[in-house]
């Protein structure tokens, strides 16, 4: 385990964008105090070329740029985050995360269909391979994609036990043949997601310490005919009628990919208590 100091040294990184680089540093500086690291070693499990999705948890605000911090030396990283973060105005838009995702460079992130009801509370749409294009190509082009494995957590939690997690990445890393990289991040300070006024300038006022667990990198089992999904998916948009036989298969596909999920969960979950130890 070692401490980085958050912000000392903003030399370009080695491998993520520099633009995104020192708006992350810069806002970590605001927000932790420093960062403590265990797992660097499985980094060098990954095969030269090989794809890498990063798959991290999403308890708090802080988990992604944590995550881009620990990691940003070591994989071109491009960020998967909500579609309401590219939008600057109007209901289903975030003035500040939209202002902020310009400075890090809006082609450093690639957007995940959420939206807001009236009382601005977000949530995820229905699942949508369409998302995952950009992702592919990033990961054709040798950039490392991070996605949270499950939706933010709206109240501050310790574990992983009673949230579900997301068809997203394990999607993405059967469909590319890619390594999934699980990374778990801990403060030690209760912190939730973002909210304005009192609550920023707690996190200015009390900054936390972070912890971050590197795991084994490693890759889901083979789902043949996984591309299908994303047809039978398109068909459904369409308003097209499935025949028993896709609507079987369309079932099955979803139910692999629902445990393929939980697979994923448990090794964060088991890596946060590890973590904690």
């Amino acid at each position: 385990m070692g401490i980085e100091n958050i912000g000392n040294n903003l030399k370009p990184a080695e491998k993520v964008p520099q633009r995104l680089w020192l708006a992350n540093e810069v806002n970590l500086k605001m927000i932790v105090k420093d960062v403590k690291v265990s797992g660097k070693e499985n980094l060098e499990a990954i095969p030269k070329d090989a794809k890498v999705v990063i798959m991290t948890t999403h308890m708090t605000d802080f988990d992604i740029p944590v995550a881009i911090h620990t990691l940003a030396k070591d994989l071109n990283i491009v960020v998967m985050n909500e579609s309401v973060h590219h939008k600057f105005w109007g209901p289903q838009g975030e003035i500040p995360t939209n202002i902020g995702l310009h400075i890090a460079g809006k082609k450093n992130f690639i957007p995940l269909d959420f939206k807001k009801d009236d009382t601005g509370k977000k949530s995820p749409k229905a699942f949508n391979p369409d998302n995952f294009k950009p992702a592919e190509k990033a990961l054709e082009e040798g950039k490392a994609v991070m996605i949270a494995a499950h939706n933010p957590s709206q109240k501050p939690v310790k574990n992983l036990d009673d949230i579900e997690g997301g068809y997203g990445g394990a999607y993405l890393a059967l469909l590319t043949d890619a390594y999934i990289l699980p990374t778990t991040v801990v403060l030690d300070q209760v912190k939730g997601m973002y909210e304005p006024g009192l609550q920023i300038a707690k996190n200015l006022i009390g900054k936390p310490n972070a912890s971050v667990g590197i795991g084994k990198p490693f890759k889901l089992e083979k789902v043949p005919g996984i591309e299908r999904f994303s047809e039978l998916m398109e068909k459904r948009k369409k308003g097209t009628i499935l025949t028993s036989e896709e609507h079987e298969e369309f079932s099955k596909l979803a139910d692999i990919l629902r445990e393929k999920s939980k697979e994923v969960m448990q090794k964060l979950s088991e890596q946060l208590v590890k973590q904690e130890q």
